[in-house]
């Protein structure tokens, strides 16, 4: 299966604009930055966060990786694993904090890059 590259457009960035309110990349303090660490930047968390099961009818499981900006997801159907690529910590966020995981994943995660996992990314995080 190919990958499928996730051509943003200016119709996808004002998506994301829309979902995680505000800028889509630069190098500007976000308004999480600020609510979670002030003016300044600080260090970013590191490492990556534990596994959430959300009460969900299309997301078995998720986790994210602060050093590769990589969300990982396994889906209910057939326990796919799946990695969204490139994924910033203010659209992680804004995923982690949506009402309705497959809804943010339809509107917002599908017009970045993913792929599955490969057997390597299985093998070191997706198995339990």
């Amino acid at each position: 299966m190919a990958e499928r590259q996730g051509g943003l457009g200016e119709s996808g960035r004002n998506r994301i604009r829309r979902n995680i309110g505000g800028q889509v990349g630069g190098h500007d303090i976000t308004a999480y930055e600020k609510q979670m660490f002030g003016t300044s930047r600080a260090v970013p968390p590191q490492g990556e966060t534990a596994w959430e099961y959300p009460d969900s009818t299309r997301v078995y499981a998720y986790q994210y990786d602060f050093a590769e900006s990589q969300l990982r997801v396994r889906f209910k159907k057939y326990e796919t694993p799946w990695v969204y690529e490139g994924v910033t910590e203010p659209v992680f966020r804004a995923f982690d904090s949506s009402p309705s995981k497959g809804k943010y994943i339809n509107s917002t995660l599908n017009y970045t890059a993913y792929r599955r996992a490969t057997p390597q990314e299985v093998a070191s995080h997706f198995d339990d």
